[in-house]
Order: structure tokens, then C-alpha cells, then sequence
């Protein structure tokens, strides 16, 4: 086996198959995703066919161009390279793959014995001075080159680290940390016995405080002089004193995906679940909409807003799919104009360091790379910063500040467990682990699940009793799973490109037929037992729902604003449905019967989630953490004073998903104890990434 090579910053090990990065450590990959690596790098500048890849990292199994595409992808993200424009793996059309970087092989230790060489000692007098010369003046040259780099009397890079107050955990809702612009005061949402709300901790001081009147609070932001925070509470969006007082509601946010606070008072917020950014001013007044998503063009909302250097500007993600984590597109606006510009892609959120350096965030992972703000382009190279980050809601558990520090928290190490809350010692598939979206069938004996990989996601189902799983689909994004009434098929959203279609395919058969399709994204959500399929429909105003007849094509409007609606659940007997609304100024479940009549409130604590019995008794809901199970009376009302909890996942586990016979999947949860304060984090970024393009005006 070759020894250990070197491209770049990173090394290579072929013996015991090991990948790292210098400064960064082991980057974990698949098997076949190393065997790729290994082939690749072995024939270095050649091109490599891809039957001969299939052949030695698949040998005897039987496997398609698929799977050697996805393991290239997976490859290029662990190296940080662009297809387009590649640094190490090259795509050669119709032939295969080349690497193309410059590999580094180390020389024998021992040389041949029939090359044994000598220096006879006059020559190695010789030799020395010179030797010894030219080795200070490499050093004195790299030393200047640092001290060049670095601010003269700049203060020293500081580390430490920083807890939420006991009996609480950091939020993972959604992104919970906060930076002051002059990185003196930090911020964040935590949750606990009593509920979460936020909590300030100034450098100067040991213990974080919680601040009253932030009840249920999440996604913090500073204001530019770092005296106020604003956050997304109960439906609205919010601002609060660091030093304390009532909290001023702001904005209608039904749906929170970030905000930014300008020099000039503005805040910037994305609040809708299907809607684009939309401008407040910082006391409050009428709310503007800056932008609008495009369904034709695959968006599905605009969220976690950023101001550019100058605050003329706002950099903003482009949000492609419903499921956690999945990456969307950064991008940029003026606000006042309609040109949308694209920064970066796949990424799940932007941060900036200083005007010249641009963090974008996917998953755990975070990446720098040099930046343009006045152009809003990348103008250099690009180099992984931080991995193994603590995520909320898929986002990384970040923040920075303009003066260059960082707050984050890293994922503990654990192997993430699926257990049912009834039953936690009974073996579950650990297919189960890497699903999103998951749903159980009717019979309560299989389910679905979307599995992101790279940057696509398919739907898959696993028997829970045998473990046997099977993929549904093979191209597209494809996502929300819905099984019918008998179990036999499974519906889903599917997008090649443009908006989300509904598509439907028969258990054990092959392939999937469109069902509807419209000019909006369109969701799966619940499947009757007469042949009535509910769906979300994903406008730019609102989510909607409608109700079609898969036969017959006959069509309800349900539901149609003032307010956002989604999740709807029809009974067994196909004549109610249950469904979220933000009808009360917060994400509430309710009921109704399918003909009209007056919605009741079922849920009072935030409910989501809307899952009917099998026999129609009862309605569990999930809030928050628990699962509770609301009975319906007589004439088919919902009796919430009656309302049991059926499971309490606490802090130590997360909901999945809930059955018809009322057992509640979980998968165990391990929070991060902490979090890293770095000062100064913005020098290490610059030293780290090579210098930009130098752009004319």
C-alpha cells in the first residue's frame, strides 16, 4: 500500500484510510467515498474511467453511475471544491474523472542498495554554509511574511468558553446566538423546565441572566449600537433593552427565519412561511416586502437576512425545500429594486467577519471565502473555517460580530438513537436515524422518510419490524412523504425544476405518476380513506389548503388567509380535518368540518402536528416537546380540558412522528454543554484564506 500523500492542505493515508486537513484534523468519510479518493489519487493526472472506479471500489457489486456520482459529490463537499471549477476532482465528459491537484509523494526512507550514494567531506564543507544560509533566509522570509499579515500592537487571538444557565439548554428551534457588533455582549435563547427565553451574558461577567418578558423567545439580533435585541416570540417579531424592561412587539412573524438590524433603523425580517424579507422600522410602523420568491424558479421562502457592509444592501438565503437542513442559495438585494444577485450556492446561511470576508454555513459545516461587498461577488479563494458545529433547525449554532468575534457551539459526539416512547428498548431500524419528514403507515408497521444526500433528497420506507428498506425515488428533490388511507401507495411533492408537483407511487412498483402540478409549490399532507388527498399549497402571500379527489380531480378551498394554514389531517371517516393556523397569532391546531362550518380551537399551547386516532376518538398534537392526545365528544368537537400527555420527550430526545394508535417515535438528543467565545476569530480567518482579486471600479 502507497504511503501517506499530501494536495494542498490536506494528507492522505491510504493504508489505514484516513483523510485530514491541516489545522482541522480527520475529516470522516464513507468507505466507497475513500475508495474513490484512493483510486483518484493513485492515478493522479490521469483520467480514470469510470467502470474502472466501479470495478475496484464497488468490485462485485452491482451498482449504477448513480452511486459513483453521489460519492464524487460527497468527495468534492469534503474538499471544499467546485465542479465548475475544480481544484482537485475534474469531470471529464463521457470518460471519467480526473485529479488534477499536484500530489506530494514522500521519498523512500531507504535507498535502493544499488544506489547508495556519498558526500565525500570537502564537498559537504563545502556545501554547509550554504546550505544553512538558504534555509535562515527561507525562515526570515516566512516570518516576515506573518508579522506582514498581522496588525502591529494587534491583540492576541482569546478563547473561552461560556454555559447556559443550569437547567436550561440551547435552543435548537432555531439559530440561538447573538453577537454585539463590538463583541462586548453576547446573547441566546435557551429552553428549560420553565420554557425558553433569552439570555445576556457581557464579557465582563461570569453568569448569563435571563431577561424577563422574552417568554418563548428565538433567533436573536442585535441592534448597531448593541442596546437592544430583537427576536421572534408567539407569532411576532419583537424588541427588548439589554438592560431590561418590556418588550415592544414590532411586526406580525408567524413563521421566524432571522432578522438584521441596520445603522440607519431599519430591521429587516423574514416572518412568513412561504414569503420573502420584509423591512420595519426599529419602532415599529408599516412593514415593506422587499422581496418575493419565485416558484418557478424552485424558491420556496427568502430567510435569515444579513446587511452588507454599508447597510444598502441585504445578503439573505434562498430557501429550495421544506426539509431541515437542505441546502438553498445565498444571494443579495437592494431594497427598493428587483434585482436579486446570487453570492454563493448551496449554503444555508451568509455571516460576515469584516467587510472583506464572507462565512457561509451549511449544515455543521462553515466555510470562508474572500469578498466583494460593494459588488457583492466572491473575488478569491475559498477554505473550510469550522466543522462538527452544533445545529438548529439545520442551521449552524453560530453567530459572529463585526468586530470579529465568534460564538458557536460544536455537536457532541454520539450515535443518534430511534426508540418508540412506549417501548424505548425495542430495536428500531438505524435507517431511521438519518430521516427527515418521517411518517408511519396506517398499519403502523412502516414509514417514510426523506434522506438528504449531497444535493438531493429521496424518499425512502423501512419496515420497522424486519429493518428491509427500499428507495422511491431516483431524481429530483422529493419530499413530504403521505401514505394513503390503506398503505399502499405514498404521495410526495417532487421538482426537477420550478415549483413542488404532487406525485404518487404505488408501494413495491416502479416509477411515480404527477398527480397535480401549479404554478405554486403544492405539498402532500394527508390522505382520506374516499380518495380525497389534502395539500398545502405555498403562495408568496400564504400557505393554503385544498382538498382534491385523486379520482376524480373535483377540488375544495379550505383554507385562503388572512393567515397561514398547513399540516391538514383528515379523519377516518373523511368528513373533518384537522390542520395548523396562525388564526390566533400563533401556530395553534384546529378542526373543521369538511363542508363548512365554524374552525374550533383544539390546541392552546402552541400545537402543531395534527395526527387523528385510528378510530377518529382523538387528535394527538404535538407542543413543543410532548405529544398530547385531545378527545373529540359526541358531535365531533374537540374536548381540549380533557387533553393527556402521551409523551414528554423533555430535554434528552426529540418527536419524529406519531402513529394512528398513538405511539410516539423519538430519537434520543445530546445538546451541547457549551459554547466557544473567540476574539479576534477574524485574523484567523484572513490568515487562512489566500487573498482576493483585487476588483476595478
Amino acid at each position: 500500500m502507497a504511503p501517506e500523500v499530501t494536495f494542498g492542505p490536506f494528507a492522505f493515508d491510504p493504508r489505514n484510510r484516513l483523510l485530514s486537513r491541516q489545522g482541522s484534523g480527520e475529516i470522516a468519510l464513507p468507505p466507497r467515498v475513500l475508495g474513490v479518493l484512493e483510486v483518484l489519487v493513485e492515478r493522479a493526472g490521469e483520467v480514470v474511467p469510470r467502470q474502472d472506479l466501479l470495478d475496484r471500489v464497488w468490485k462485485d457489486a452491482f451498482v449504477t453511475d448513480t452511486s459513483l456520482a453521489e460519492a464524487v459529490s460527497y468527495l468534492r463537499q469534503a474538499l471544499g471544491d467546485d465542479p465548475q471549477a475544480p481544484t482537485y476532482v475534474q469531470t471529464v465528459h463521457r470518460r471519467g474523472y480526473r485529479f488534477v491537484a499536484p500530489v506530494v509523494r514522500p521519498l523512500d526512507v531507504e535507498p535502493p542498495a544499488d544506489a547508495v550514494t556519498t558526500v565525500s567531506p570537502a564537498i559537504g564543507a563545502t556545501l554547509l554554509p550554504w546550505s544553512l544560509a538558504a534555509v535562515s533566509l527561507a525562515l526570515a522570509i516566512a516570518a516576515l511574511v506573518h508579522v506582514a499579515r498581522e496588525p502591529v500592537g494587534a491583540p492576541p487571538v482569546g478563547r473561552f468558553e461560556v454555559r447556559p444557565l443550569a437547567g436550561t439548554r440551547f435552543d435548537d428551534r432555531a439559530p440561538a446566538f447573538a453577537v454585539a457588533p463590538d463583541g462586548r455582549t453576547l446573547a441566546w435563547s435557551a429552553c428549560g423546565d420553565a420554557g425558553c427565553a433569552l439570555y445576556v451574558r457581557p464579557l465582563d461577567r461570569i453568569e448569563p441572566s435571563r431577561l424577563p418578558g422574552t417568554e418563548d423567545a428565538e433567533a436573536p439580533f442585535f441592534s448597531p449600537d448593541g442596546r437592544w435585541i430583537g427576536f421572534f416570540a408567539q407569532g411576532k417579531l419583537r424588541k427588548i433593552a439589554v438592560a431590561g424592561g418590556s418588550a415592544v412587539t414590532l411586526a406580525d412573524a408567524p413563521s421566524s427565519a432571522g432578522g438584521a438590524w441596520s445603522v440607519d433603523g431599519r430591521i429587516v425580517f423574514a416572518g412568513r412561511a412561504s414569503g420573502g424579507l420584509s423591512l420595519v422600522p426599529e419602532d415599529g410602523g408599516p412593514v415593506t416586502a422587499i422581496t418575493t420568491p419565485r416558484p418557478a424558479e424552485g424558491e420556496l421562502r427568502h430567510a435569515w437576512p444579513a446587511w452588507l457592509p454599508g447597510d444598502r444592501s441585504v445578503l439573505f438565503t434562498i430557501v429550495s425545500s421544506p426539509v431541515s437542513g437542505a441546502p438553498g442559495r445565498l444571494a443579495a438585494v437592494t431594497p427598493g429594486t428587483s434585482a436579486v444577485r446570487t453570492v454563493a450556492d448551496s449554503a444555508g446561511r451568509g455571516f460576515f467577519t469584516d467587510p472583506g470576508h464572507l462565512i457561509t454555513a451549511r449544515g455543521a459545516d462553515v466555510e470562508g471565502m474572500v469578498f466583494d461587498p460593494a459588488l457583492g461577488v466572491t473575488t478569491g479563494g475559498a477554505d473550510r473555517v469550522l466543522q462538527n458545529l452544533a445545529v438548529a433547525d439545520g442551521i449552524a449554532q453560530m453567530a459572529t460580530s463585526p468586530a470579529g468575534s465568534l460564538l458557536a457551539a460544536f455537536s457532541p459526539a454520539h450515535q443518534t438513537r430511534v426508540f418508540w416512547s412506549d417501548a424505548p428498548d425495542t430495536r428500531l431500524p438505524p435507517l431511521l436515524a438519518r430521516m427527515n419528514e418521517i411518517t408511519i403507515a396506517p398499519d403502523g408497521r412502516r414509514a417514510a422518510g426523506v434522506i438528504l444526500d449531497a444535493s438531493r433528497s429521496d424518499v425512502w420506507v423501512v419496515d420497522l419490524d424486519t429493518g428491509a428498506s427500499a428507495r422511491l425515488t431516483y431524481s429530483g428533490t422529493n419530499v413530504a412523504p403521505v401514505w394513503s388511507a390503506d398503505g399502499s401507495r405514498l404521495y410526495f411533492a417532487s421538482r426537477e425544476s420550478g415549483a413542488f408537483e404532487i406525485h404518487a407511487a404505488v408501494i413495491g412498483g416502479e416509477g411515480a405518476a404527477r398527480v397535480l402540478s401549479a404554478a405554486e409549490h403544492l405539498f402532500p399532507a394527508s390522505a382520506g380513506t374516499n380518495g380525497r388527498l389534502a395539500f398545502v399549497r405555498a403562495s408568496a402571500a400564504w400557505t393554503t389548503i385544498e382538498v382534491i379527489d385523486v379520482d376524480g380531480g373535483a377540488r375544495q378551498t379550505l383554507t385562503s388567509g388572512p393567515f397561514d394554514t398547513r399540516a391538514p389531517a383528515l379523519s377516518p371517516d373523511g368528513l373533518r380535518v384537522a390542520y395548523e393556523s396562525t388564526e390566533s397569532g400563533n401556530w395553534e391546531v384546529w378542526v373543521r368540518a369538511l363542508g363548512g362550518g365554524t374552525p374550533v380551537q383544539v390546541s392552546t399551547a402552541g400545537g402543531r402536528a395534527p395526527v387523528w386516532s385510528a378510530d377518529g376518538s382523538a387528535i394527538y398534537v404535538r407542543e413543543g416537546r410532548r405529544v398530547v392526545r385531545v378527545p373529540m365528544d359526541t358531535d365531533g368537537r374537540p374536548v381540549p380540558r380533557d387533553a393527556a400527555v402521551v409523551a414528554d420527550a423533555g430535554a434528552a430526545a426529540r418527536v419524529l412522528a406519531v402513529s394512528p394508535q398513538g405511539r410516539v417515535l423519538l430519537s434520543d438528543a445530546v445538546s451541547p454543554e457549551s459554547a466557544v467565545v473567540v476574539l479576534e476569530w477574524a485574523r484567523e480567518v484572513r490568515q487562512r484564506l489566500p487573498a482576493g482579486v483585487r476588483t476595478l471600479r
